[in-house]
């Protein structure tokens, strides 16, 4: 029988034998894990008691804030009665089949089909393969090149690592995937196109590529709603009206990346609901089980559908896991309990006090808050007047791990002097006052002993 470890061995075993993402290897050899043992709610404890209030949902995820009986539950009791079957050659099970139905039912018109995965990257793999794969079915195998925003992130598989627009992330893992282009997101604080503020106008941009391009062998253009580990980079009102235009007119796929901004986290159930706009495709994961089990998918868009079916060829993609009936199981309940609790609504109203607060930091260098629902991000600046980035740019990191040792847990993002926050929904206003006092003392702190790089 294998012992029981106490909290200091589990540090060791940690740094002997496990594989963490995002550390530096060598400097984790030393520092190790801190582990975490238990949650509720908002709250998160380690194995030496020290409590920590997550301002970031885990990866943006926990939705429905973490340890619920109900949820576990659920799990348990589909674990009793069918654990896992695989859904390949025209098998199902019920879970997969009724959530598939209940995300038919939430997402915008006509996204009537669901292909499931087990993540994001897989969804967005997914999403980009069934774009190509519909102009395969159309008859114009050329439409292959996939757009995307630099700055972007869109997953660490190899495909959706491509489609990623921060060199942080693909750097070192070379050749890459070929067949897609970037071009520069509606990132008005900074307005690659040179305007004081972005507008709708924005998007004739991606028309100005899809020329420069060849319509003719653009097969989709995949985005975020909401760019999240990009910047927290919001698009102005009308844009993606424009977007679903521009993609109309080039006859090109417009994908949605809803990984983070799906499932109530912007306040709505997916993200693009505020632009009133209806894409082809749907990446989801994350919120769909506020992370109780591994899960994501593809929806497709009845329009897309029909192209698939005229291919030849079996649909010849799929997963282990996909549509597996535990994590279904568990994203039926957790959507049944974020429907019966109001939490996307929840999050609309809980927004605007978080950004009335983040607004409210007395520092010269909170340079934008930006955001929707509970995904804010706060850029931080050397002086306000002028935007000018920080000395050292990564500052960001450093009000993160100054805010950790507080208990409070927001995130440093790229290129380093953006800091975001996305609790769960069902976060506190009080908890919301915790997390914004904690950011504005480590970020005047920060900044008072900031050495330049």
């Amino acid at each position: 029988m294998a012992r029981q470890h106490d909290a200091a061995d589990l540090v060791e075993l940690g740094k002997r034998h496990l594989l963490h993402p995002h550390v530096r290897l060598a400097d984790f050899e030393t520092t190790g894990p801190t582990v975490v043992v238990e949650g509720e709610g908002a709250v998160l404890r380690d194995t030496e008691g020290r409590e920590y209030l997550d301002g970031l949902a885990g990866l943006w995820l926990a939705n429905s804030g973490y340890s619920r009986e109900e949820i576990a539950r659920a799990a348990y009791e589909q674990m009793k009665t069918l654990s896992y079957y695989t859904l390949f050659w025209g098998w199902s099970n019920p879970p997969a089949i009724r959530l598939a139905a209940r995300l038919a039912e939430l997402a915008p018109p006509g996204l009537n089909r669901v292909f499931f995965t087990s993540g994001g990257s897989e969804a967005n793999e997914t999403s980009i393969k069934i774009a190509r794969l519909f102009w395969e079915g159309m008859g114009r195998p050329e439409k292959d090149l996939v757009v995307t925003f630099q700055q972007a992130y869109h997953g660490v598989s190899y495909g959706a690592m491509t489609a990623t627009g921060l060199e942080t992330v693909w750097r070192g893992f070379s050749p890459f995937s070929e067949g897609f282009v970037r071009v520069p997101p509606p990132y008005g604080y900074r307005c690659p196109h040179g305007k004081d503020a972005c507008d709708a106008s924005c998007a004739d941009a991606l028309a100005e590529a899809f020329e420069a391009i060849g319509p003719q062998r653009v097969a989709a253009f995949l985005a975020e709603p909401i760019m999240g580990v990009g910047g927290v980079i919001v698009p102005p009102p009308g844009y993606f009206q424009r977007v679903r235009e521009i993609c109309g007119q080039y006859e090109v796929l417009w994908i949605a990346d809803e990984v983070i901004t799906g499932f109530g986290r912007t306040g709505t159930w997916f993200g693009v609901e505020h632009w009133g706009a209806i894409p082809d495709l749907i990446s989801f994961a994350k919120g769909v089980t506020s992370g109780y089990a591994p899960l994501g998918g593809t929806l497709v868009h009845d329009r897309v559908y029909e192209g698939l079916k005229r291919v030849e060829n079996v649909f010849n993609h799929g997963f282990t896991y996909t549509g597996h009936p535990v994590s279904c199981a568990v994203g039926l309940k957790n959507l049944e309990i974020m429907e019966r609790e109001k939490l996307p609504e929840r999050a609309a109203g809980l927004g605007k006090t978080l950004e009335a607060r983040l607004r409210a930091i007395d520092s010269p260098h909170v340079g934008e808050v930006r955001g929707m629902g509970l995904l804010w991000g706060v850029e931080l600046v050397a002086d306000r007047a002028t935007r000018a980035l920080p000395d050292p740019v990564t500052i960001g990191w450093d009000v993160q791990a100054r805010c950790r040792q507080r208990g409070v847990l927001v995130r440093g993002l790229f290129p380093g002097n953006i800091v975001a926050l996305a609790p769960p929904l069902v976060v506190t206003e009080a908890q919301l006052d915790r997390i914004v006092s904690v950011l504005a003392d480590s970020i005047a702190e920060a900044f008072r002993q900031a050495k330049p790089a």
